[in-house]
């Protein structure tokens, strides 16, 4: 009797077997074996994600391959490196973060374990013959990831290349993460075609089945009749986040400066009505690059979907976070309060100013009043009929109702900065956020309409982009505004002084913001004047940094902050 379930068990075996040498578990590996003179190809990875996705995994779409940016050179390409796993169309999963990144060139393919595990637990490598050993030295403990980077293919076999870490490594890495481990495998295996196989054929040149897990091909050779391939694709949930389940831990207290005795939670829930501890804003790091955590920059707070939060707390001066902390020790458990105790500060330690939230939001509220003045200016001058955020993209009415914490591009641009060092290519990057939310929001069709309507020939303008366009527009009024002439009479002798005024540079601030974050994507001769005269442009005497870019960064918000009100007076008056 035909029992296709039983013939496919028969088949496959247990590809679901967790390969583990004592300690360590396999989480990538690329192998050819001999099986009784067939090969098998075993092509392994694993991949991370949240929990809440597994059942979104489509076992027919899962690949171990791992997808990557390519580089190449052009003048305005930005090579932004990335590595994923395909493990299913659905969001998360069609780009899904791989625990082992490679790469191939020739018959040569390298793995690689994602320098995130690696850095998180501070490992040190040491190199053998054809192994590279990862050591936690501070513990000590050693060989915590074993790897054998290169696999090289000679048709019609692979060599063996594999990453293998400890488990309780792994475990913790989940944890930190919050996310479970997801095993995605290729098994492609030479069979031969018998009575079974050929009932499973029925004739045809290829079998397919899918389970939840699994899916089978079975494909006929062309030039070889009493063969077939055998391909299994799947995956498995190799490890969980253990850490959500694991009993809560039952801490006696903590110390926080400026608070006399332990804190227990009986203590702060019972007897601290009203009292606040501070932390400082460095504690937002972790959470400010992981998206499965909700930041909100204006006040400090933090929420983990709906799990914990830390709320009832406030920015003060440039680098703190004020807590209720009857209200932590209400709604948090004793991991989450170990982990901001540890930035704990005493008051004396709060550093006087704005914080960096407070700046972003005062310069973007500069920006929306901007787009609205402009707007309202040109309606009325052209008889147009634009709002502001057809000029600014920005929609600011949506942003007031739905909140400030979920606009992505203010959020980026809010986060913290670290007084004792924040980095040169920090603050390029954050160059690049700001040039993001005040300069490529700015959009170029209606300035061109607008710029077309004042009379500029199309000669001068068909090349510029917005920022020039804008310049053009905030030159027109300026020389309107100084001159006295009429600014739709006068057309023409306007646009003659604006064109004749080569120097006139409105934008100087964003200009410098734009140059800077293109230093970090063109590694010119020049980049350190083009750095220097851009820091002079902001206010910022580049002698002064002693490679501690803090201080400029403040003074870049500020820069544009007066920008933005000089431009503002200007188009009110």
């Amino acid at each position: 009797m035909f029992d296709k379930d039983k013939i496919i068990s028969k088949l496959i075996g247990n590809p679901f077997d967790t390969q583990t040498e004592g300690e360590h578990i396999t989480v990538a590996e690329l192998k050819t074996i001999d099986k009784n003179g067939l090969k098998e190809t075993i092509d392994i990875n694993t991949a991370l994600v949240s929990p809440s996705l597994i059942n979104k995994i489509k076992s027919s779409h899962v690949n171990p391959y791992v997808n990557l940016s390519g580089a190449y050179y052009r003048e305005d390409y930005e090579y932004k490196p990335s590595f994923s796993l395909y493990l299913s169309k659905s969001s998360g999963l069609s780009k899904a973060e791989p625990l082992v990144v490679s790469w191939c060139s020739g018959n040569h393919t390298t793995f690689m374990v994602d320098q995130g595990f690696l850095s998180a637990f501070k490992l040190s490598p040491r190199l053998l013959d054809s192994e590279i050993l990862w050591d936690d030295l501070k513990e000590p403990q050693y060989d915590i990831v074993k790897i054998k980077p290169l696999s090289e293919y000679k048709f019609p076999t692979y060599s063996e290349a594999y990453v293998k870490i400890k488990k309780d490594y792994l475990e913790t890495y989940l944890a930190y993460r919050k996310k479970v481990a997801v095993q995605i495998f290729t098994i492609k295996r030479d069979i031969v075609i018998d009575e079974e196989i050929s009932t499973l054929l029925k004739n045809k040149k290829h079998f397919i089945e899918e389970f939840k897990q699994l899916e089978i091909r079975i494909s006929r050779f062309d030039n070889k009749k009493d063969t077939a391939r055998l391909e299994i694709n799947g995956f498995k949930l190799l490890l969980e986040n253990s850490g959500n389940n694991e009993k809560e831990e039952t801490g006696a207290g903590h110390y926080w400066k400026g608070i006399d005795g332990l804190v227990t939670e009986w203590r702060a829930r019972h007897e601290m009505p009203f009292e606040y501890v501070y932390v400082s804003d460095k504690v937002l790091a972790v959470y400010e690059t992981d998206e499965d955590y909700e930041v909100h920059p204006l006040s400090g707070g933090v929420s983990y979907r709906n799990q914990w939060a830390v709320t009832h707390c406030d920015r003060v001066g440039k680098n703190a976070i004020k807590i209720e902390i009857k209200k932590l020790y209400e709604g948090n458990g004793y991991t989450v309060i170990d982990y901001w105790n540890k930035f704990s500060i005493h008051p004396s330690e709060i550093i006087e100013g704005e914080n960096i939230a407070e700046k972003a939001e005062r310069l973007i509220r500069k920006f929306f009043l901007f787009g609205r003045i402009l707007t309202n200016l040109f309606n009325g001058l052209l008889e147009l009929n634009y709002l502001s955020k057809d000029l600014i993209s920005l929609d600011e009415e949506c942003v007031e109702y739905t909140g400030w914490s979920g606009f992505s591009e203010f959020n980026a641009i809010a986060q913290h900065v670290d007084l004792k060092y924040f980095s040169k290519e920090q603050f390029i990057s954050r160059c690049k956020k700001l040039y993001i939310i005040l300069g490529e929001n700015l959009k170029e069709k209606p300035l061109r309409k607008i710029v077309d309507m004042l009379g500029f020939p199309a000669s001068d303008t068909e090349k510029l982009r917005s920022i020039k366009l804008l310049e053009l527009i905030i030159a027109y009024i300026k020389v309107t505004e100084e001159s006295g002439l009429d600014p739709l009479v006068n057309k023409d002798i306007i646009v003659k002084r604006v064109l004749e005024n080569k120097s006139f540079n409105a934008l100087l601030e964003l200009s410098a913001v734009n140059s800077i974050r293109q230093l970090d994507a063109h590694k010119a001769n020049d980049s350190k004047a083009r750095l220097h005269k851009a820091m002079i442009d902001l206010g910022v005497e580049p002698n002064s940094i002693s490679n501690n870019y803090s201080d400029a960064c403040w003074q870049a918000y500020d820069s544009l902050d007066k920008m933005f009100l000089r431009l503002n007076v200007l188009f009110s008056n």
